[in-house]
């Protein structure tokens, strides 16, 4: 009997000691590497800061199932802790799973409104989840919040001008202006497209273009939608109507498809089948792109099928640099067959070699100016020499 009590006084000293030992503080876990904190948070399992310390290790480490496994075990105590939600959430987005970390932030911000870093984290995750209107929302009442913050501001700037470039609807207007040598009139032309998305994947546009020649005017209307297919396929299907044309083409169709080709390469195909009065055109154009930082160098080669005539071969070749956000500037050299109403009704199918720059500058996401100057040989009937402005804007 006395060595029982002796047995059991003595393991009650032990859990005493053991509880009157000093846990580790703040300053030790934060200076214990990884190891450290595993074994620390064995011999401890109560030690709460510890085991936030190792759930964050693991974040950082990578090793996203471990931090999982500790932030759901800090949770299981303390469903509210607004730390150890903010460090599961940051954990989450870290794997690109925004969705999940939303709710998280969410009862976080509930509990402790005036925690500034469960704003930052909200206005990330719904951003990354696509949910740009969300997001906004949030910003603008962080704005209130923290008055004295310029993040808020400066992120819901950043955030409308990623959402204009993309899915902005964009509306274009041009016009343009050719002088012809020898006695030829000049020639005008105004046009107007409007592009915007119209579901995911998905884009559609429409136009009306007006162009005068040798004292006629023809106007025509544009369609086209622009689909990205699953994989990385995609293909756009467009047309064109002009109503008692003299000038341009009476009808047009085209298809076109492309797809990249490796990180810095793409190539596509493109027909396009156009009816005039007098003859009917097709062209099958098949191209390749190759960029390299911030230049890209394109090949087309295109053949041209008149009606009643052989195919002719064409070629184009095109050297663009990019700079900014979305700007560039472009340089054309093509030499091929092509279609032109050289008189009204009158559409003759002859050699033509064109040189263009051209290029799109953009201002800000909203507003921008595009513009082109060129020249063109039509076989032996005239030179053409000109130019186009236009302007450009996204809402």
């Amino acid at each position: 009997m006395r060595k029982c009590l002796t047995g059991w006084l003595a393991a009650a000293l032990m859990l005493l000691a053991s509880s009157l030992l000093p846990a580790a503080d703040a300053a030790q876990v934060r200076a214990m590497d990884l190891p450290s904190l595993e074994a620390h948070v064995a011999s401890s399992p109560d030690d709460t800061d510890a085991r936030y310390a190792l759930a964050r290790a693991y974040a950082q480490a990578g090793r996203f199932t471990e931090a999982d496994a500790e932030y759901d075990r800090l949770l299981d105590r303390n469903a509210n802790d607004v730390d150890w939600l903010l460090g599961k959430a940051q954990a989450l987005l870290a794997r690109e799973r925004p969705r999940e970390a939303i709710p998280l932030l969410q009862r976080a911000r509930s509990v402790a409104p005036a925690y500034e870093d469960l704003w930052r984290s909200e206005a990330a995750a719904l951003e990354a989840a696509g949910d740009t209107r969300a997001a906004l929302e949030l910003l603008d009442a962080a704005a209130t919040q923290f008055p004295q913050s310029p993040w808020p501001a400066a992120r819901r700037a950043n955030l409308r001008e990623a959402r204009l470039l993309q899915a902005g609807t964009r509306l274009s207007t041009s016009a343009a202006y050719e002088n012809l040598s020898g006695s030829g009139s000049s020639w005008r032309s105004l046009a107007i497209v409007l592009d915007g998305l119209v579901a995911a994947r998905t884009r559609a546009a429409g136009g009306l273009a007006i162009e005068e020649r040798y004292g006629k005017r023809d106007e025509q209307l544009a369609i086209g939608v622009a689909h990205r297919l699953s994989g990385i396929w995609a293909m756009e299907l467009g047309g064109e109507l002009t109503p008692d044309a003299e000038l341009l083409a009476k009808r047009a169709v085209r298809l076109e498809t492309s797809r990249p080709l490796g990180r810095a390469a793409s190539g596509g195909l493109r027909y396009r089948h156009s009816t005039y009065d007098t003859v009917t055109v097709s062209a099958l154009s098949a191209y390749a792109e190759y960029g390299l930082r911030a230049y890209r160098f394109g090949y087309t080669l295109t053949a041209t099928k008149p009606t009643d005539i052989d195919a002719t071969l064409g070629h184009a070749l095109r050297f663009a640099r990019d700079y900014g956000t979305g700007s560039s500037v472009s340089l054309l050299f093509a030499r091929g067959d092509e279609a032109e109403t050289v008189a009204p009704g009158q559409v003759l199918v002859t050699l033509a070699t064109s040189v263009v720059l051209y290029g799109v500058h953009w201002r800000s996401a909203a507003w921008g100016l595009s513009w082109s100057c060129g020249w063109t040989e039509q076989g032996e009937l005239y030179e053409r020499l000109g130019a186009r402005l236009g302007l450009e804007h996204r809402f």
